[in-house]
């Protein structure tokens, strides 16, 4: 018994070594080994080649390159996706290939995306829909994967989503009419499914609407996921996967027609041809229109111009070199002595006359960019004498190249009435002339009227001189009232009396001053926008432009900082009041008494001294007040006061004598 049990156990020592040599021995072989699992029905990713009697795709290519990168012997293990997870779970198989990302989170394995990727796009059965983009297949029936990560997508934009187990499951489902249309995943892979079983009528619409990577399944071995990753690296930068790309979604699994493909751009084409063909037609009809519109304008503005000449006021006439009229209008024929061959010898008499050489002298004159302005006279020294002023200037003509165009206003009656303006300024300063001498008289009568007065008093009732002391002084007050009358000569006879708006006339004096008034500050901020008042305009803008003009010549001797003018107007009290004050010099106390006097002047021989006067009596008229506040070099204060134009006021300004 006891020799059984050392012979039993010799035998397990000496097979114990054996077990473990066996052991550590498959251990160094599974090492050396990549072993990938591959669904073997994922064109173009994996599939059987039946005829070839082995497994092709982009997955198994790429699965290859990576084991020569890693120095491993690789081995495929086919089945379909669950049963590989379950063997990558045990550890069977190292990763699984040939898959798109679609629910493969786990917790045994990691996901390697891959550079190579396959497109999503639409697929539907027959020519009656066209669904080239997502938003087309609102409300539609639409086929997807189960666990498809667009099922959300297209619950959210109203579709009814029919789901599949599988490619094949949708495509039977999309020939049968279940549905509108059908998302895949991968657009390679259905038409590999479509070419191998035959299927008629199924189309892609449109382009790419993504592009979804392929991925790998690495089981959390030590050290497996960071291996093929730098495998995985390692070709990309060799360009292995590129020419991978290249052999295995270079080209289309589907050749769609070349209406398919150019449709859009065919209709374009046709569309813009319409388009371009309607624009032409457009055109031209619209060109004629427009060239009928232009002509029908051109013969209205040849007639409104041929209209606007011959109605002209004016004489214009063409002239060729030869003196001959070759346009004229009514009022040349009517001012001009025009015979039939077209020839004005009054003109060319008057314009001979005026230079040397008639109109080849004026040729030479005229300027070839410009006119030539002469006041010219036709009849001279006759009942019809006809003074024109004359623009003359050189116009292009045919068949001459050029001729002489004179434009000609009728200022005879101009003349005339220069001659008779000339003659009322004469008359004008032979009144201011009578005015002074009237002044001047009137001390010298006041004192012998003095005189004559206290001679009066004084003589005896039957004294012989009382008669003739009566006749001085009657003769006396008879020279005062001519005199009077020379000095009211500047104011009118009546006047009359309206609501005036006193701001509005000095602003309206300030404005015609303007130039006067560019060296001197104007201060108008206290003027009101309205002082209404009852007057006559004339005198009231006389009355303010004869105020600012003092002021202003007050301040030409004034240092420039003090050339400054307010102005202050305002209601109070039933009146309106206005201010103007300046920064001159002043006037002293002895002036100030004697400022309204006629004739009274601090401006030597530039005034006669009427302005401050006539400005008095036509305040007066107008039932107000003047009055001026100054000191001697603290400038000068001219104050107006009017009853206001509001209320009863008005109906008693209206009442002014």
């Amino acid at each position: 018994m006891r020799r059984l049990s050392v012979l039993i156990l010799c035998v397990l020592l000496w097979h114990i070594p054996a077990f473990s040599f066996g052991v550590s021995l498959g251990t160094a072989e599974r090492s050396r080994r990549l072993v990938i699992g591959v669904p073997p029905h994922s064109a173009p990713l994996s599939f059987l080649n039946e005829s070839r009697d082995g497994l092709l795709g982009l997955a198994v290519d790429l699965s290859v390159k990576m084991a020569d990168v890693l120095g491993k012997d690789i081995v495929f293990v086919q089945s379909n996706a669950r049963k590989l997870e379950q063997k990558l779970q045990r550890g069977e198989i190292d990763a699984m290939v040939g898959l798109l990302p679609v629910n493969l989170k786990n917790d045994f394995s990691d996901v390697l995306v891959t550079p190579l990727a396959l497109n999503r796009a639409i697929l539907v059965a027959g020519r009656e829909h066209q669904f080239t983009k997502e938003r087309d297949l609102a409300g539609r029936r639409v086929i997807l994967q189960r666990g498809d990560a667009y099922i959300p997508k297209m619950l959210r934009m109203g579709c009814t989503v029919v789901q599949a187990d599988s490619i094949t499951n949708a495509l039977n489902r999309l020939m049968s009419g279940q549905a509108d249309a059908y998302i895949a995943s991968s657009v390679e892979m259905a038409f590999y499914i479509v070419q191998s079983k035959k299927y008629k009528n199924i189309r892609v619409m449109g382009g790419s609407l993504e592009r979804i990577p392929m991925v790998m399944m690495v089981g959390r071995r030590s050290g497996m996921l960071e291996r093929m990753t730098s495998a995985l690296v390692r070709l990309e930068e060799n360009g292995e996967v590129e020419r991978l790309r290249s052999k295995w979604l270079g080209r289309s699994l589907y050749v769609p027609t070349l209406w398919e493909l150019y449709r859009y751009h065919i209709l374009c084409a046709i569309a813009l041809l319409a388009c371009v063909i309607f624009a032409s037609v457009t055109w031209i009809y619209a060109l004629k229109r427009q060239v009928r519109k232009v002509s029908r304008r051109l013969i209205r503005s040849e007639r409104k111009y041929r209209d606007l000449i011959e109605e002209s006021p004016d004489i214009i006439l063409l002239l060729d070199e030869n003196g001959r009229i070759g346009l004229s209008n009514r009022a040349a024929r009517n001012a001009l002595r025009v015979a039939d061959s077209g020839y004005s010898p009054t003109l060319m008499e008057a314009l001979c006359h005026e230079e040397n050489g008639c109109l080849e002298r004026f040729m030479q004159l005229i300027p070839r960019r410009g006119a030539l302005r002469r006041e010219i006279t036709l009849e001279k020294g006759t009942d019809r004498e006809l003074v024109l002023e004359a623009n003359l200037f050189m116009a292009e003509t045919e068949p001459s190249p050029y001729a002489i165009c004179l434009i000609g206003r009728d200022m005879t009656e101009r003349r005339k009435l220069d001659r008779q303006v000339m003659e009322m300024e004469r008359l004008a300063v032979l009144g201011k002339l009578a005015a002074g001498v009237a002044h001047e008289i009137n001390n010298p009568i006041g004192i012998v009227m003095a005189n004559a007065e206290i001679a009066l008093e004084d003589c005896p009732e039957d004294s012989a001189l009382r008669p003739m002391l009566k006749a001085i002084y009657r003769n006396g007050e008879r020279a005062v009232n001519t005199t009077r009358r020379l000095l009211n000569i500047a104011l009118p006879d009546s006047v009359q009396y309206e609501t005036q708006n006193l701001a509005q006339i000095v602003r309206e004096a300030l404005f015609f001053l303007k130039p006067r008034l560019r060296a001197v500050r104007v201060d108008d901020s206290l003027l009101p926008s309205n002082l209404p008042m009852m007057g006559n305009r004339i005198l009231l803008e006389q009355l303010v432009l004869n105020l600012l003009i003092n002021a202003l010549d007050s301040m030409e001797a004034a240092e420039d900082g003090r050339r400054a003018l307010a102005l202050d107007g305002r209601c109070a009290s039933g009146r309106v009041l206005l201010d103007v004050v300046d920064g001159g010099v002043g006037i002293s106390e002895e002036n100030r008494k004697k400022i309204f006097d006629p004739f009274f002047s601090t401006k030597g021989n530039k005034g006669f001294g009427l302005g401050l006067y006539i400005s008095q009596h036509i305040v007066e008229l107008h039932g107000g007040e003047i009055a001026v506040h100054s000191e001697p070099g603290e400038g000068a204060t001219m104050s107006l006061s009017f009853p206001a134009a509001c209320g009863e006021t008005a109906s008693e300004a209206g009442n002014l004598p």
